[in-house]
């Protein structure tokens, strides 16, 4: 037993250290030609980059008619372009472009590859080229020297993380379920007017009378604003660009709030001199209402912890309501509806844009009645509370899963083998 040094740390003495060419296979992208490229579902499932990861499986959102390069189901994928180091399982075979690899171990232990390549990220990420994209190749990820236990501890380490992630999956399944019940419900009410009326009736289909607006027919006693005229602030978030680290303060970006919340699983920290900057400027608040607003456009979020110190990117604009609640502010935003006027309004340069100014005019339809918000809230407070609930079981679990990570993977915690059934 004991213990030996190696250019990572420290490892059990009769660990390995191999170059992963002696242990994975790996299967570099390669793009096919943008016009076999689609969104509706035909051909094989195709992943450019990193673009769609999630915490551990990645969504899908285009796909390839003439796949170069694919990937196996349960495939280990990593992004080898800027940002170099990221890594996903994949959820099903699918045909992956230049900004990622797959990899797969020969003995079929992918679960163990995942965690290893999450846990040495940072050495990863430290033989990239240092040019403006940066890079790893095939040999570069061929040459990594890592530690690899023997066959059985690598499905017991995996085992261990494996089913913390699994429950954070569920739990992310969980509030992708209610987030999608509350959006139908405010659609239902606010947008097709099938609000309960004083009789508990649907308003519309009722014969509840309707009127002419600007935006078409909407209920009588209704009436269609600017958002400026909702919000005490709508502004963009900060411009000072600091250096982003592994641990300070989250500073979210457009990756970070894609769930409906914000996601401080997999972000990036800046240093608390540099917040302290941000934090001169302004800082957003529990129950703000976050809309991105450069490059990917629309995305919408609520923070929804209280004196979580967050530094937010200038491609956001912070809103804040003074005469409605941030719920019908957050699904008035995420709307068809208001998702139109917003794209509608976009410039291009370098990336796509919008300004604060053209932000402010967008026009939204109010209820006539307070009581008609207090009904909202009601039924999403109560949503709400148990989105909360998953997310802050969930971020506990994370923090249990990162503190065992690096343990785990260098061996300062050994995983009792005995009497196990890890097959």
């Amino acid at each position: 037993m004991g213990f030996k040094d190696i250019e990572v740390g420290r490892i059990p003495r009769e660990w390995e250290v191999l170059e992963l060419i002696n242990k994975v296979e790996i299967t570099m992208g390669q793009s096919p030609k943008s016009e076999y490229y689609n969104e509706n579902g035909k051909g094989i499932p195709f992943m450019q980059g990193r673009k769609t990861f999630g915490d551990k499986y990645h969504e899908i959102d285009t796909w390839c008619t003439d796949p170069k390069r694919l990937a196996n189901k349960g495939d280990v994928l990593m992004s080898v372009r800027a940002p170099v180091g990221d890594v996903n399982i994949a959820k099903m075979d699918l045909c992956i472009g230049r900004g990622l690899a797959s990899l797969r171990m020969k003995n079929g232990n992918n679960e163990y590859l995942y965690y290893l390549l999450k846990n040495y990220v940072d050495m990863i990420t430290s033989r990239e080229t240092g040019t403006v994209f940066a890079s790893i190749n095939k040999a570069g990820l061929e040459t990594l020297r890592l530690p690899f236990p023997l066959d059985k501890e690598q499905k017991a380490i995996a085992h261990i993380l494996s089913t913390l992630d699994e429950k954070i999956e569920t739990n992310n399944q969980i509030n992708k379920t209610l987030e999608k019940m509350a959006q139908t419900i405010f659609k239902h009410w606010f947008v097709d007017f099938e609000f309960p009326n004083e009789n508990g009736e649907p308003y519309k289909s009722s014969g509840g009378e309707m009127i002419e607006s600007e935006l078409g027919m909407i209920p009588k006693g209704w009436k269609v604003v600017e958002i400026d005229e909702l919000c005490e602030q709508i502004k963009p978030g900060t411009n000072y660009q600091p250096k982003r680290t592994e641990k300070g303060i989250p500073f979210l970006n457009v990756r970070n709030i894609n769930k409906g919340y914000i996601d401080v699983t997999d972000v990036k920290y800046i240093l608390e001199d540099d917040y302290r900057k941000v934090h001169s400027s302004w800082i957003p608040e529990k129950n703000d209402v976050l809309i991105s607003r450069i490059g990917t456009l629309g995305l919408v979020s609520v923070i929804r912890e209280r004196n979580l110190p967050l530094a937010v990117h200038y491609n956001f604009i912070d809103i804040k309501s003074n005469k409605v609640s941030h719920q019908y502010l957050y699904f008035m935003l995420k709307s068809d509806f208001f998702q139109q006027q917003y794209h509608g309004i976009k410039k291009a340069s370098v990336q796509e844009y919008v300004t604060i100014d053209e932000v402010k005019r967008l026009k939204m339809i109010i209820p006539s009645s307070f009581n008609d918000y207090l009904k909202l809230e009601e039924v999403f407070n109560c949503l709400f509370n148990k989105i909360d609930t998953a997310q802050e079981e969930s971020s506990a679990i994370i923090n249990l899963r990162d503190l065992l990570l690096p343990k785990l993977m260098s061996g300062e915690i050994r995983v009792p083998l005995e009497g196990v059934d890890i097959s």
